[in-house]
């Protein structure tokens, strides 16, 4: 099976997403005149937008079901991820704001639609239609509001053309990302909603909001060595932590650049992948960057952060901004109650403290620890090993993907296969053997002896 890099995936799901989103604008009553109120109450709306993507990520999380993809494995709230999503949510609804809905615009929301299905970038993400269409909805009522707030006593005009012009565009939207999901393939379970405490999201979303919109000012500059500059060669480059900020340097053609080194799709080493020309590619699923102004490719509205390289007396330096640490801390018990509630009930209990769990070494775990169709990494003579459990009993394998090195321990266990997360390549977790590429190479394996409560992994 051939693998499709990013921009082929987006070239061929969105041969005809432009005319489709004409057409349906058409359907739907979205004219040009709507494009242009849309743009006139960017002024009323954006204000607002913090607060409304703070209490959407708050929706999100209310419900077991959309709440699962902002999760750990662990269990515990993915805060570098949701910040992630938060930007992105900001950067799409400024873009739309300026009223352009051209046919870049058009292939992008088409783009975006595949992306939650499971025919997207990353095969392991699927979003089922009701809960995409859901949100629209959620948005489209906090947009209401915001307008008839701002505007009915002071522009009512504008109120009503504002409403009428939001109403056509979110049904379009509807349509043009709901349009690539066949039947759904998860069905409802019907899980209540939870009490969620709103203001630390809103909090997070304020912060996010501000890092996406380039509104946050750094409290210091601080130079960073880089090293030598021969030490590089024309199309290399090299990683750089500072002020814990990872860095890609490159130099190509004689010139300098300088990149953050974390994709804005899912967080990956971008600045590790294939440089072309002056096109960097994350290796974890294909996102493409332009190197001199960290534009996404896909979409240039958004982009990565850039820094200043300077050569002095035969070295290289980075200006590296140093940001204030205000962010805010999520966890568990500040997001919802009834963990907070337990805990504090937890740490009421006068019950006498267990004994410690006796240590366990590298190439050791607790077989209660990992569940049935799970996995979990060990080390094994300092080679990271991924262990699963099928239907109770275990296997291992070397944890490094034989095509770009991706973590199966952090891929999907179905039957008696492992997913890669990075390219989704399948292997038979009992003798490694390659089910379906890009993979060639089998994974190695490894026994796996269990005595009592403890397994050990060896060669």
């Amino acid at each position: 099976m051939s693998e499709l890099s990013t921009q082929e995936r987006f070239k061929r799901g969105a041969v005809d997403a432009d005319r489709y989103f004409r057409f349906m604008s058409q359907f739907a009553g979205l004219t040009s005149a709507d494009a242009e109120t849309i743009r006139q109450t960017r002024a009323v709306i954006e204000p607002h937008l913090p607060e409304i993507i703070g209490d959407f990520y708050a929706q999100l999380l209310r419900f077991p079901a959309t709440r699962k993809h902002f999760l750990t494995k662990d269990g515990a709230l993915d805060q570098d991820y949701l910040e992630l999503r938060m930007r992105h949510q900001a950067s799409f609804w400024r873009r739309t704001m300026t009223g352009v809905f051209d046919d870049d615009y058009a292939r992008f929301v088409d783009y975006v639609g595949r992306a939650h299905t499971s025919h997207g970038a990353d095969p392991r993400i699927y979003i089922p239609e009701r809960y995409v269409v859901g949100m629209i909805g959620f948005m489209q009522q906090r947009i209401t509001e915001v307008l008839v707030r701002e505007l009915h006593d002071r522009d009512p005009d504008l109120e009503v053309r504002g409403l009428r012009a939001w109403s056509a565009f979110l049904t379009v939207l509807t349509q043009q990302l709901s349009r690539v999901y066949g039947e759904g393939n998860e069905p409802e379970t019907y899980q209540p909603q939870e009490e969620v405490h709103e203001e630390p999201l809103r909090e997070l979303a304020e912060h996010s909001y501000e890092q996406a919109a380039g509104r946050m000012q750094p409290a210091a500059t601080h130079r960073v060595l880089v090293g030598a500059a021969d030490s590089l060669g024309d199309g290399e480059r090299k990683i750089v932590e500072a002020h814990g900020q990872s860095i890609g340097v490159f130099r190509v053609g004689g010139q300098w650049y300088a990149l953050g080194n974390s994709c804005l799709h899912r967080g990956g080493p971008v600045c590790q992948g294939k440089v072309e020309g002056l096109t960097v590619t994350c290796p974890w699923h294909g996102y493409q960057y332009d190197l001199p102004t960290g534009q996404l490719l896909l979409d240039r509205s958004t982009a990565l952060p850039t820094y200043k390289v300077m050569v002095e007396g035969g070295n290289v330096y980075l200006d590296v901004p140093v940001y204030d640490d205000d962010e805010p801390d999520l966890s568990l018990e500040a997001v919802f109650p009834h963990v907070a509630a337990a805990a504090q009930s937890l740490q009421s209990e006068t019950a006498s403290p267990a004994a410690p769990a006796p240590a366990l070494a590298p190439n050791e775990f607790r077989a209660g620890e990992i569940k049935p169709g799970h996995a979990k990494r060990v080390t094994v003579d300092g080679k990271a090993v991924a262990v699963y459990n099928i239907e109770g009993v275990f296997y291992a394998t070397q944890d490094e993907c034989t095509h770009a090195d991706g973590p199966m321990s952090e891929g999907e266990v179905a039957g008696n296969t492992a997913i890669c997360p990075w390219h989704a390549s399948v292997f038979d977790v009992r003798t490694g053997a390659v089910i379906e590429g890009p993979a060639e190479e089998p994974l190695k394996v490894y026994k796996v002896v269990v005595e009592g409560e403890i397994a050990r992994v060896m060669e």
